[in-house]
């Protein structure tokens, strides 16, 4: 009996000429692959500017930076429309269905500039949030769009191949490959890939990327979508955001409702109910 949280079968599935069953095999198998151009360049310029100019961005010392030239921003969902055709891209959700199925939400959305001057981060897992043991089903598909040549010198993403399966934890002197792409170019890993930002040793050169992670829909996600976005902007974008951001009927929803009706008309008492009290002193008897 097929398990409803098992990954969606994609063999054969193309959309918008990408073999989305080539692409889920690859991530499946090795842990990673590259999809060159997913966004065009007028696209990326559009997102480039909004983010530019609409998302207060940070410093980040963390993962064994302590530098301070990355620079981030979280919870761009909340910050800005600019981006929002590509959490719904029918490619991405494709991809991501079939790596984690059906039910997934949006776990972490992340821009960043990895300016000259930054080190190596260490490797890590994006799923030792979960403390689960290994092996387990895949809880994260991760996708880093670059929006500048990602190259080894401007500290192109390392990755740590087949990693992903290894129920060991490894050492920070393991192999790992550099996913050199151009701007456009987006690659894609599943959570337990061993992985780390490289070293920006150039003297000009910055690397921006967009970062969107989504994660299996019963796990609590890391960046808490249903208090990071006000309610108001919420009501406003597309059905299907809603449900990836986590106003989706898992279980009994609220008060058995679906959350996407809670969040336009609110929360609504049934007057017929019966008062906890009797309700207690019922179970009682």
């Amino acid at each position: 009996m097929r398990n409803p949280y098992d990954p969606i079968d994609q063999t054969g599935v193309v959309i918008d000429g990408l073999d989305i069953g080539n692409v889920v095999s690859q991530i499946q198998d090795k842990g990673f692959t590259v999809v060159e151009n997913f966004l065009a360049q007028e696209d990326i310029a559009s997102i480039r500017a909004a983010f530019n100019t609409e998302v207060p961005i940070t410093e980040m010392r963390a993962i064994g930076t302590e530098t301070g030239r990355t620079w981030r921003a979280h919870n761009l969902l909340a910050k800005t429309r600019a981006a929002d055709h590509v959490f719904l891209d029918p490619r991405l959700r494709a991809i991501v269905d079939g790596v984690l199925g059906k039910y997934n939400q949006i776990n972490i959305t992340t821009l960043f500039n990895t300016l000259p001057g930054e080190t190596r981060q260490l490797l890590h897992q994006d799923d030792g949030l979960w403390p689960i043991p290994r092996p387990h089903p895949a809880f994260l598909c991760n996708m880093l769009i670059a929006f500048d040549d990602f190259t080894k010198d401007n500290g192109a993403t390392h990755l740590v191949p087949y990693s992903h399966s290894w129920t060991r934890e490894v050492d920070q002197s393991v192999e790992s490959i550099q996913v050199e792409m151009k701007s456009g170019s987006a690659v894609f890993w599943e959570g337990g890939m061993w992985h780390a930002g490289g070293a920006n040793t150039t003297e000009s050169e910055e690397r921006m990327g967009f970062f969107i992670s989504h994660q299996v829909s019963y796990l609590r996600p890391q960046e808490i979508q249903l208090l990071a976005i006000p309610p108001e902007v919420v009501k406003e974008m597309p059905h299907k955001l809603k449900r990836l951001l986590g106003y989706h009927p898992f279980g009994i929803g609220v008060d058995g409702r679906d959350p996407v009706d809670v969040l336009e008309d609110g929360v609504v008492v049934n007057p017929e109910a019966r008062p906890a009290e009797d309700w207690r002193e019922s179970y009682r008897g």
